[in-house]
């Protein structure tokens, strides 16, 4: 364990130096990316202003799974969401062999080359979503915070796990560069409270597509509402996860080289 964040503390150190050679663009970026975080608890603002709500949910409700949604993508972005864009570069180069031929494992390595430190800057809007929400209800139970403390873990577990699915496929689909379109698109649900949907709709993202795990169901706990299903969603999130490490596994064995 030591070896490894020593390994991710270097490159990070690395990565931050590259970018703030020029610092204008890193920070414009920042800028950028808090900007467009913000954007649909905008929306979500001027729905209620409006004097429309989503149905047993009040406004600081709604906005604290939007800042658990942020506060998720900012930690996990970072960390994981880089391999995304670097196995696609790699693989289009035919330079992923490269990393093959490292002394440790191939999905570290994939991971380690993809950190990118300027997407914590989602961990600012998001944890400030996350404290504006939190000033308008009441303070959660010491149980309530240890809830969403394991539910959190259980997110990060969640957007891993797309992380992998989304580079896995790269191996093969080349040409995939709107993959992560694919994944704002399933994701944008989770931004919502799974209330408002179908009964059959809410199974499909628990326990199929389980972006409900990713802000909805922690916010659930955090406000005292967690019920039988909220461990079972969280087996559900380990589940999604191994699976998505397989998924990874099986899609490098399909991989053929520049040669190929």
């Amino acid at each position: 364990m030591k070896g490894v964040l020593l390994c991710i503390g270097s490159v990070m150190r690395t990565k931050i130096a590259e970018q703030t050679a020029y610092r204008s663009h890193f920070f414009l970026s920042i800028f950028l990316m808090i900007a467009g975080d913000l954007l649909v608890p905008m929306l979500t603002l001027l729905v209620y202003s409006s004097g429309v709500s989503f149905p047993g949910w009040s406004l600081h409700e709604a906005l604290l799974i939007q800042g658990i949604f942020g506060l998720a993508k900012g930690v996990a972005f970072p960390l994981f969401f880089g391999m995304v864009g670097s196995t696609l570069t790699l693989v289009r180069e035919g330079t992923f062999d490269l990393l093959l031929l490292k002394p440790r494992p191939t999905l570290f390595m994939t991971m380690l080359n993809g950190l990118d430190p300027e997407d914590f800057g989602r961990l600012f809007s998001g944890g400030v979503l996350f404290w504006y929400a939190m000033s308008g209800l009441e303070a959660p139970t010491l149980l309530g915070w240890l809830q969403f403390a394991g539910l959190f873990l259980a997110s990060l577990a969640v957007l891993c796990s797309f992380s992998l699915f989304m580079s896995g496929l790269l191996f093969k689909w080349v040409g995939g560069s709107r993959v992560y379109d694919i994944f704002d698109s399933l994701t944008s649900f989770g931004l919502y409270p799974g209330t408002i949907f179908s009964k059959s709709f809410q199974q499909i993202t628990t326990y199929i597509i389980p972006v409900g795990l990713i802000a909805f169901i922690p916010a659930k706990a955090l406000l005292g509402r967690a019920d039988w299903e909220t461990l079972i969603s969280a087996i559900v999130g380990i589940l999604f996860l191994l699976a998505g490490i397989a998924f990874w596994q099986r899609m490098l064995k399909t991989y053929t080289s520049a040669g190929g």
